[in-house]
């Protein structure tokens, strides 16, 4: 293992977005069916209101028999409760609860007896008491949303019995109110069933998406494996008598084994750090040279990341062609708004104020570093080898 790196081989999170595969999140947003339900409520409620002040208007224009102030006092009782159901239904759970469903279906009991106490011709309540029955089925379920209709019935049926005058047509009438209670009712309860039964389709898409790509990435490991370590495994058994080919195919392995364990835990689809050891691991198969790398800092491959990695694969070839150094040290960190690159290594240095092309740092490194935004120093001396260090500024 790499001085200094992570035993696990990676920095950052531990899931990643298979190619091909769509990431759930960045699906269509589906309203929750209790928001379209709430809306349906305040649109019966507001509609409802609407309704009477219509009929309330019309009474006032036709109906000379019919005692203002009552249906003014009502007309103002309802107008407020709206209000106050347009208000508590900035929060589901207010409106939700059963205190509130009480309350509003005592408002509508006595909204709907505006006619009676009014002592109006006509019907004048209009559509507001059935509004109640749809806060009903938003607080509770199909039978205390019947309950609610019963009420509302037996209320209108017994003030038409009370006044004595009205034919029994009109309190048959009254059962619109049940049949109201029958019709919101079931159909909020179905709502809610297709929408539960919906979301439990959903995740188990999802489980079977997620399952998918587990199985996906454990083909991919596998091929991974068959390939590179069961090869590099036979190698050694067919000629274990150099150790140093040994050591060398056991290194090889072991960089690829972390590459492979980095690109499945990162959270990026073309990861930085992976990027990063690739270059060092390439430079080690190609000079058999011994290179530590620690690496901080992971984040989506840019050009000018992709920059900074070309830069340090020259500073690294440098090191492991000139330097004789048997260890090349590179580190890697963000801090302050920058990318540092640090690359050390203890062998033969050189006059950095001498001719340098011929080691690439002018024109790989320093030039390339300028076009990125960055800057790249270099210090190099014969007695304690070179050091390049490469900072990128990050948008």
């Amino acid at each position: 293992m790499a001085i200094g790196e992570d035993p696990h081989g990676i920095v950052g999170p531990t899931q990643r977005t298979m190619p091909g595969m769509s990431d759930s999140t960045n699906s269509v947003r589906v309203v929750p069916i209790e928001t379209v339900l709430l809306r349906i409520v305040l649109a019966f409620r507001v509609l409802g209101f609407v309704w009477m002040v219509l009929l309330v208007i019309g009474a006032f224009l036709t109906d000379d028999s019919a005692d203002r102030s009552v249906v003014v006092a009502m007309t103002a009782l309802a107008g407020t409760w709206t209000l106050v159901t347009i208000w508590m239904a900035r929060s589901p759970d207010r409106i939700k609860s059963p205190w509130f469903a009480v309350a509003d279906l005592l408002v509508a009991i006595v909204v709907a007896n505006i006619s009676f106490w009014a002592g109006a011709e006509s019907n004048l309540y209009g559509g507001y008491p059935i509004s109640s029955i749809a806060v009903v089925a938003y607080a509770s379920d199909l039978k205390w949303t019947l309950g609610a209709g019963v009420v509302l019935f037996l209320n209108q049926w017994i003030g038409m019995e009370a006044e004595g005058s009205s034919p029994l047509t009109d309190q048959l009438g009254s059962v619109v109110f049940l049949v109201y209670a029958a019709i919101v009712g079931y159909g909020f309860d179905l709502i809610r069933e297709r929408d539960a039964m919906r979301r439990a389709a959903q995740e188990e898409l999802e489980a079977q998406r997620l399952q998918e790509i587990r199985n996906m990435e454990q083909r991919l490991l596998a091929d991974q494996l068959h390939d590179s370590v069961l090869q590099t495994l036979h190698a050694i058994r067919v000629d274990p008598s150099d150790p140093d080919q040994v050591s060398f195919l056991a290194r090889t392995q072991e960089n690829e084994l972390r590459r492979t364990i980095r690109t499945f835990r990162s959270s990026f689809e073309q990861p930085f750090i992976t990027a990063m050891f690739a270059a060092r691991d390439d430079i080690e198969e190609l000079y058999r040279a011994e290179i530590d790398m620690v690496c901080a800092f992971d984040a989506e491959m840019t050009v000018e990341l992709n920059g900074l990695v070309e830069a340090t694969r020259e500073a690294m070839i440098n090191a492991a062609k000139h330097s004789g150094s048997d260890v090349i040290i590179v580190h890697c960190a963000h801090e302050g708004g920058h990318l540092t690159v640090l690359v050390r290594d203890r062998g033969h240095g050189f006059d950095p104020d001498g001719d340098t092309d011929g080691s690439g740092i002018a024109n790989s490194i320093v030039r390339r570093m300028q076009k990125l935004g960055g800057t790249a120093t270099v210090q190099s001396t014969e007695e304690f080898g070179t050091e390049v260090e490469l900072s990128l500024p990050l948008r």
